[in-house]
């Protein structure tokens, strides 16, 4: 049986490069559930934010326990690991929602 072309193996490493990982992140002392999936797009990723309850309940960044968030690859890969690049976007969205807190007349979607 001969070897594998190299044509074959960059068929594998693309495939693997697009795998979800499944990781937790702690913000503000709670737990939250993410989904990074890598290369969603050639140069995006796509981080998905949950809660880790059944039923959902809120999160620090988002009143639903789901959040989506898209990043340039290169921005992701310029932290240490998915992982903190997570943590570091979870903190910039929740410094956000303490500057600009969600309209209380919003109706819930649960």
């Amino acid at each position: 049986m001969s070897a594998p072309s190299s044509r074959r193996k960059r068929k594998t490493r693309k495939k693997q490069s697009k795998r979800a990982r499944k990781f937790r992140v702690v913000i503000d002392a709670q737990e939250i559930a993410v989904v990074y999936k890598p290369n969603w797009t050639p140069d995006t990723a796509h981080f998905e934010f949950r809660s880790p309850h059944r039923p959902p309940r809120r999160i620090p960044i988002s009143e639903t326990g789901y959040l989506s968030h898209f990043a340039e690859m290169a921005e992701v890969k310029s932290f240490a690991s998915p992982q903190e690049y997570a943590r570091e976007a979870a903190l910039s969205l929740l410094r956000q929602r303490m500057k600009n807190p969600p309209d209380s007349r919003q109706l819930s979607l649960f």
